[in-house]
């Protein structure tokens, strides 16, 4: 190749170079204000809450079971029950989807006399809408609910039966780190579902809960 031909054929590579690293510049820029600016998420997350029911079934149960005892402090019924979840969370501007895994359990525990556990198992899907809050779209108040496949246990008795939550909350984003405080009411209840003296009642999970629900992932813009 001649020395001049080659000298013709450099500015045309170097040019083609600076425009190619000046695009990627371009493209990367792009790629991190996307980024920043996301309207979309999806990660996994982790629920706990503590709720108050009243489950006749079961304290009619533990009465009938412990009639032969004297109760000198405190009470026989179940009233509390405590809540864990797991979560995947996929996460828009306006709207999130959540299918989730929920166990819940209620202990009663008797000092000198049996100890009674009703659990409950409900998987299932959760939404939530957003109603942004403040100029910058990063909080939100949500509103929302969804429908669960409740499996209940207690003492020999077990049931199936669907039921549905209704929920509310505050969406806070701390960078890749999501918390919702989060106020709750399941309706959960499996009809005739044991039987106590010759008496049939439902196993019944409906009540309202209050927690928080944890996700990791990326912030989504509410605005």
């Amino acid at each position: 190749m001649k020395p001049n031909a080659e000298k013709s054929i450099m500015p045309y590579f170097n040019g083609k170079i600076v425009f190619l690293f000046i695009s990627a510049l371009l493209l990367s820029g792009a790629l991190l204000k996307a980024q920043d600016d996301r309207k979309f998420a999806f990660g996994p997350g982790i629920s706990i809450n503590a709720g108050y029911f009243n489950p006749v079934g079961p304290n009619e149960y533990i009465q009938e079971a412990l009639s032969n005892y004297t109760i000198l402090f405190g009470v026989t019924d179940m009233f509390i029950y405590y809540e864990v979840a797991g979560y995947l969370d996929f996460k828009s501007k306006w709207v999130e989807v959540t299918p989730a895994f929920v166990y819940a359990i209620s202990p009663k525990i008797i000092a000198g006399a049996e100890d009674f556990y009703f659990t409950r198992m409900s998987p299932g899907c959760l939404a939530n809408f957003f109603i942004p809050v403040g100029f910058k779209g990063k909080n939100a108040i949500f509103v929302g609910g969804g429908v669960q496949y409740h499996m209940m246990k207690f003492e020999g008795f077990e049931g199936n039966h669907l039921g549905y939550r209704a929920q509310v909350g505050f969406d806070l984003q701390f960078g890749n780190f999501n918390l919702q405080p989060v106020i709750a009411f399941n309706i959960a209840n499996i009809p005739n579902g044991m039987t106590v003296n010759q008496t049939i009642y439902d196993m019944n999970y409906t009540g309202g809960q209050i927690g928080v629900n944890m996700y990791f992932h990326k912030p989504v813009s509410h605005r």
